[in-house]
């Protein structure tokens, strides 16, 4: 599954670096891709676990990156529990619709 993100501003050459390993750490994670100001993403649905997840969703809060494009992980059967009002990152990936 691609998943398209707009970057954010990198204060050092070593900060966007770190990201970058960051994402990679990924196990799910197949390829990159940057396009202008913003990362394509591509993921094995298979291999996207909880933790991954939580890992996935940590690293783009760190970097104040919005998560609203991670909004389709929660439409696949296995991951609707990421839809949880529960979650820190309810409003910031889902805004204030009602699911």
């Amino acid at each position: 599954m691609k998943i398209q993100i707009k970057l954010t501003t990198f204060y050092t050459t070593k900060d966007e670096a770190r990201l970058f390993m960051a994402l990679r750490d990924i196990s799910a994670l197949k390829s990159m891709q940057g396009i202008d100001r913003s990362l394509q993403i591509d993921f094995d649905l298979r291999k996207l676990s909880r933790d991954s997840v939580f890992e996935l969703i940590g690293i783009l809060t760190r970097y104040q990156i919005d998560l609203k494009p991670l909004s389709v992980l929660a439409e696949r059967s296995k991951l609707a529990w990421i839809k949880d009002k529960k979650w820190y990152w309810h409003v910031g990936m889902f805004g204030e619709q009602l699911l």
